[in-house]
C-alpha cells in the first residue's frame, strides 16, 4: 500500500514495530496503521482473547503480524516477547511502549500501597522493562526509534490519580535518560503525549452521563472536538521515521491544545 505521507522519510515497508497494549485503543489503531504501511507488526497484550480478534484485524491488510500474550510487569514474559519478534521476523526497528492503566481516581489518603504499585508497576517499570530488551535488539538491527506512551499528566498534575500522574511524569525521564544514551548508537527514543480528550470508548461507558461529560470535556479542547486514536497512530508512525530523524528525548503533546497555557 502506498504510504499515507510525501516524502521518502515515512517508507517503513518490511520494518519490524513492537506494540505493547496493541489489542485496542491507540495501540490497535497504531498497529493498524503500522500494518498498513507494509511493516511486519507484534502485538503484545494480557488477554488472549483480545489479542486474538486484534490480529484478525490487523492480518486483512495483508502484512506480516503475530500477537503475543504476557504482562509487561513481568520481565521474564517481556524477554520472551521480544526474543519472539527478533525469532519471527529477523529484527526490531521500532517500538511503541503503549500498554497502561489509569487507576482508580481516589482521595490522594486513600489510595492503596497495592494500587499505587500496580499503576506504576504496569505504566513505569512496564516501559522501563521492554525498553531494557528492546534497545539491544534494535541497536542489533542497526537502529530505529522508540516512543512511549506519556499523557497530559506526564507535563501538569491531575487530581485524584496521584499514581498516574507520577507515572507519566517519570516517563519523560526515563525516556530521555536512555535517548542520551543511545544518541550516538541510531535509536531515538521520544514520548507521545495523548490528551485523555482522546476517543477511546471510555466517555460510552459512562451511561446517561455521557453526553454531559462528553460536553464539558469538548469544551476544554482549544480544537473544540476529540481526538482519534489514529491521529495518536500517525503522531507516533511520525516519531518512529526517519521524518523525525533528528528528534530524540523529545515529549510531542497529541491533545487538540488542551495543555496550552
Amino acid at each position: 500500500m502506498k504510504s499515507w505521507f510525501w516524502g521518502d522519510g515515512f517508507l517503513m515497508k518490511n520494518k519490524t514495530v513492537f506494540i505493547t497494549g496493541g489489542n485496542e485503543g491507540i495501540g490497535f489503531a497504531t498497529a493498524l496503521l503500522f500494518a498498513e504501511q507494509g511493516c511486519n507488526v507484534a502485538i503484545m497484550g494480557r488477554r488472549a482473547d483480545k489479542n486474538a480478534e486484534a490480529l484478525k484485524g490487523l492480518l486483512k491488510t495483508g502484512a506480516r503480524c503475530i500477537a503475543i500474550t504476557g504482562d509487561v510487569t513481568r520481565e521474564a514474559d517481556v524477554a520472551r516477547a521480544v526474543a519472539q519478534v527478533t525469532d519471527t521476523f529477523g529484527a526490531l526497528h521500532y517500538a511503541f511502549n503503549n500498554a497502561g492503566v489509569t487507576g482508580n481516581p481516589v482521595p490522594f489518603p486513600e489510595l492503596s500501597a497495592d494500587e499505587f504499585d500496580r499503576v506504576i508497576g504496569i505504566n513505569l517499570k512496564g516501559v522501563w522493562l521492554s525498553m531494557k530488551y528492546e534497545l539491544p535488539a534494535i541497536l542489533a538491527s542497526g537502529g530505529g526509534g522508540i516512543v512511549n506512551t506519556g499523557s497530559i499528566a506526564s507535563g501538569i498534575g491531575v487530581s485524584m490519580l496521584p499514581a498516574y500522574v507520577a507515572s507519566k511524569h517519570a516517563i519523560i525521564g526515563l525516556s530521555r535518560a536512555a535517548a542520551l544514551e543511545y544518541g550516538k548508537q541510531g535509536i531515538r527514543i521520544n514520548v507521545v503525549c495523548p490528551g485523555m480528550t482522546t476517543d477511546t470508548g471510555i466517555y460510552a461507558q459512562l451511561g446517561e452521563a455521557a453526553p454531559e461529560v462528553e460536553a464539558a470535556m469538548i469544551q476544554m479542547v482549544p480544537m473544540g472536538r476529540f481526538g482519534q486514536p489514529r491521529e495518536i497512530a500517525q503522531t507516533v508512525m511520525y516519531l518512529c521515521s526517519d521524518a523525525a530523524s533528528y528528534i530524540t528525548g523529545q515529549a510531542l503533546y497529541a491533545d487538540g491544545g488542551y495543555t496550552v497555557p
